[in-house]
C-alpha cells in the first residue's frame, strides 16, 4: 500500500450500503464513530468506495455490503468487517424463530468474508467463534463514545423536563422500544416506584417486524408515571433531563448507549450481562441488578444516596474517557499494522 508515513494508509472507505436503513440505531451511531476515531488520527475518511481508498469497512449485513468487500479485495485492500450482531438475533423479531439459522448462517459467511472482524466486546467475539467465525481474524474493539456529542445540557434538561411535565426525580432510557429492551421489565419497576418518573425517550420499530404481544400490553397499561415518547430530536436534552440511567435490557453486544450515559454523568442500574465484563463494574461505576425486585432497590438506592450517586457518575465518566474516540482510532491502526506486517 504506498502512500503516507501514518501506516502508508492514504484513507479507509467506512462504507454506508445505500440499501441500508440509517436511521436512528446502534450500526449508525458505530459507522459515524468509526469515522471520526480513524480522522482524530489523521486518517481521511471516504464513505463511497468508487474514491481511492486502501481499507474498507462493512458494517451493514447486506449482499451489497458483501460484494464492495469482495471488489475492495480483489484489488489488493483489507477488508474489515463489524459484527454488528450476536446473540440478539435470537428471539430478536417477529419471525427470528424462523429466520435465525438462515441469518446466522448468512452472517458467518459474511464475517468469515473479511480479512479482520471487529466484535465489540469478548462476548461477542466468543459468539462469533460458536456461530463458526475463524477466531483467528475476529479482534475486540469497543464502538467507543463521541464525547464531543454528550456533555450534560442544563438548557437541555430545562427544556425536555418541561416539556415532559418532569417535575421529581427521573428514570430514563434512550433506545429503541424493542422487546430485547425489557420494556416489560421498565414498566413494572416504574409501577412500584410511583414517586418517581420514568421516561423512555426513542422510536417503537414497526410491529410487524417488532411484535411482541407481553411488550404490547404493558405499554398500554403503564402507570400514569410512565412515557413513551416516540423519536425525540434532542438526545442530548433527552440524556440530560434524567436522573437516573435503567437499562434493563436482556442482551447487549456492548450497549453504547451506555456509554453515552456514563460521559454525561448519569448514575446507571443495568442488567448483569457477560457483554458488560471488563468495562462495567457493579458497585464502581454502575449497579447492576437481575430481576424486578433487585432494580426497585437499586433505583431507590441510588436516588436516595447522593454520596453513592456521586461516586458512580465519577467512576462512570472516567470509564467513557477510556472509551474515547481517539483511543479507538488507535487501536484500529494497530489492526491495520498488524495485518500489513504479515
Amino acid at each position: 500500500m504506498a502512500g503516507n508515513s501514518n501506516l502508508d494508509i492514504n484513507a479507509v472507505c467506512v462504507y454506508r450500503d445505500p440499501t441500508a436503513d440509517w436511521g436512528a440505531h446502534g450500526i449508525t451511531t458505530a459507522v459515524d464513530h468509526q469515522q471520526k476515531a480513524l480522522e482524530e488520527n489523521g486518517i481521511e475518511v471516504k464513505d463511497k468506495p468508487t474514491e481511492p481508498y486502501d481499507i474498507i469497512h462493512i458494517n451493514w449485513p447486506g449482499p451489497i455490503s458483501l460484494l464492495k468487500l469482495k471488489q475492495a479485495q480483489r484489488q489488493g485492500k483489507l477488508g474489515v468487517v463489524f459484527a454488528h450482531s450476536g446473540k440478539d438475533i435470537e428471539g430478536g423479531f417477529t419471525l427470528s424463530t424462523y429466520l435465525e439459522k438462515p441469518f446466522i448462517k448468512w452472517l458467518t459467511m459474511l464475517y468469515n468474508s473479511g480479512d479482520r472482524v471487529i466484535a465489540p466486546s469478548d462476548y461477542t467475539k466468543d459468539t462469533l467463534a460458536e456461530f463458526g467465525v475463524e477466531a483467528s481474524k475476529t479482534r475486540t474493539v469497543s464502538n467507543g463514545v463521541d464525547l464531543s456529542k454528550v456533555e450534560y445540557s442544563e438548557e437541555g434538561r430545562k427544556k425536555y423536563r418541561s416539556i415532559y411535565d418532569l417535575d421529581s426525580p427521573t428514570i430514563i432510557v434512550v433506545g429503541q422500544v424493542i422487546p430485547r429492551k425489557d420494556v416489560t421489565t421498565f414498566v413494572e419497576v416504574a409501577r412500584e416506584l410511583p414517586e418517581y418518573q420514568f421516561v423512555w425517550y426513542g422510536h417503537r420499530m414497526n410491529r410487524l417486524f417488532m411484535f411482541d404481544r407481553e411488550m404490547d400490553r404493558a405499554i398500554k397499561n403503564s402507570p400514569d408515571n410512565v412515557q413513551f415518547t416516540g423519536y425525540v430530536e434532542d438526545i442530548g436534552a433527552a440524556f440530560s433531563s434524567g436522573d437516573l440511567f435503567f437499562f434493563p435490557s436482556k442482551e447487549e453486544n456492548e450497549g453504547i448507549v451506555l456509554l453515552e450515559a456514563a460521559a454525561r454523568g448519569l448514575p446507571i442500574v443495568t442488567r448483569d450481562l457477560p457483554a458488560y465484563e471488563g468495562w462495567l463494574e457493579d458497585g464502581r461505576n454502575c449497579l447492576k441488578g437481575n430481576d424486578r425486585e433487585e432494580f426497585v432497590n437499586l433505583i431507590k438506592k441510588v436516588i436516595d444516596n447522593t454520596q453513592l450517586k456521586e461516586s458512580l457518575t465519577e467512576e462512570a465518566r472516567n470509564t467513557a474517557e477510556e472509551h474515547r474516540l481517539e483511543n479507538i482510532g488507535k487501536k484500529y491502526l494497530d489492526i491495520y499494522r498488524e495485518y500489513m506486517a504479515i
